[in-house]
């Protein structure tokens, strides 16, 4: 039996890698010592012995990749998540829509959430109830029944009443998703509708809906979610990712650095690096209460990232799955850790444990088209998803009450030079009033 039989991807990597290293050593060694000598032909049979060794090791590594690649090219393809698809289907029958208060929510409306393909985390009992628990929040649910009574679409609604910013309503303030949830186009622009004539009665500044679904109404497109589908293996994930990728990761080992991921005992670690990102981003911090919370009401579904080099937490990520998908919604990393590459470091393991998890898709967030942001998306393979978020007001601008909104740009501007202990008393009261 040959050594390679009993050897898997990671040991052949970690055996080039070793060799690789050998043969500088050995090339380094040929400056000091004379041509044709002993200790030269000594030097020479080495550097033969370690490139032979070298070259077996590679076409072996290529003999598994192309094992893995084999045995996974039966696997049956990714299918993407179906909020992420448009709607085609016309209800074609005659329903109504009405307005539910929050404590009236029948156990129907769950049970239909929980079991609805387009439905997301976001459409679970337990998000209502961590957003109703939240500052300045009213919850109500849009609910339409067919001639039967039989739920066949909704729209959690969630009214703001903030000193700061006044009254407004977003269909899920503070995440990516939470618009409405129906399998017909006719129900999807009734529940529009309803929401259209709230925004113009003039009792609040604007009603905005945010969703993935394009609409006769005008909408907002500049956000896109960024989506990736995940192999079986974190090797095949490496040939897919390509070279130039897995290099720019691999830069910030010579920091050695640690990677952990966990729950509530990592919350303090993460919301120091997450809070000073943010305020040189010119961003009010969430409450660290916000994130407790959320990791309370989803044990099972949400984890917490962290990157460390000399046991200091540098960059992390929260994150959050569903079904077959893996999000991150929110990462941070500090500014003096991106000359070590360690936010692609941090990547590359989230998502290779998303991989380990069986996550069939990486949902990366939200991001403007073309920013930064979205670039560093799109170099790990993500694609963009259009969102559309439709607003509705008696006065129409366009823009709605979020940090995107230019009008917060001198306000931004001052955050960044605030101490961080600072941001961290009074970000919580901002930023709880921010959808």
């Amino acid at each position: 039996m040959s050594k390679q039989d009993n050897m898997d991807i990671d040991s052949v990597k970690a055996e080039l890698k070793q060799l690789k290293a050998s043969k500088g050593k050995i090339a380094r060694q040929f400056k000091t010592v004379e041509s044709g000598s002993a200790e030269h032909t000594a030097l020479i049979e080495q550097m033969q012995q370690v490139s032979s060794r070298v070259k077996e090791l590679e076409a072996e590594q290529k003999r598994l990749l192309n094992a893995e690649t084999e045995t996974t090219q039966a696997a049956p393809p990714r299918v993407l998540p179906a909020q992420f698809s448009a709607i085609k289907k016309q209800f074609g029958q005659s329903f109504e829509v009405t307005r539910i208060a929050a404590a009236k929510v029948p156990d129907e409306w769950w049970q239909f959430a929980a079991q609805h393909p387009r439905s997301s985390v976001y459409h679970s009992r337990e998000i209502w109830e961590f957003i109703s628990s939240q500052p300045h929040t009213t919850a109500e649910l849009l609910l339409a029944r067919d001639g039967k009574n039989r739920i066949i679409g909704g729209l959690p609604l969630i009214i703001m009443t903030t000193p700061l910013l006044g009254n407004f309503a977003v269909s899920m303030p503070f995440f990516n998703y939470g618009g409405p949830v129906t399998e017909y186009t006719d129900v999807f622009e009734a529940l529009l509708g309803v929401c259209k004539q709230e925004g113009e009665s003039g009792e609040l500044k604007y009603v905005e809906i945010r969703t993935l679904q394009a609409s006769a109404y005008p909408s907002s497109t500049k956000k896109v979610s960024m989506l990736r589908a995940l192999p079986d293996t974190p090797a095949l994930f490496d040939e897919e990712v390509g070279a130039k990728v897995r290099a720019q990761a691999k830069k910030a080992e010579e920091y050695r650095p640690r990677f952990k991921i966990g729950g509530k005992e990592l919350l303090d670690d993460f919301y120091t690096v997450f809070a000073r990102n943010m305020r040189d981003l010119g961003t009010p911090v969430n409450a660290k209460a916000f994130f407790a919370l959320l990791l309370d009401k989803l044990p099972e579904q949400t984890h917490i990232a962290v990157a460390y080099v000399d046991n200091r937490p540098v960059a992390t990520g929260f994150l959050l799955s569903h079904r077959n998908m893996m999000e991150i919604p929110w990462a941070s990393t500090v500014r003096e850790a991106n000359k070590m590459n360690m936010n692609m470091w941090l990547y590359d393991n989230i998502l290779k444990f998303a991989i380990n998890k069986g996550m069939h898709w990486f949902d990366f967030g939200r991001s403007t088209q073309d920013a930064g942001t979205y670039r560093f998306k799109k170099q790990w393979g993500a694609e963009p998803y259009q969102h559309h978020w439709y607003q509705f007001s008696q006065h129409p601008s366009g823009d709605s009450l979020n940090p995107d909104n230019p009008k917060f740009k001198l306000a931004i501007g001052v955050w960044q030079r605030m101490p961080v202990w600072l941001t961290r008393k009074i970000g919580p009261y901002v930023s709880s009033q921010l959808p």
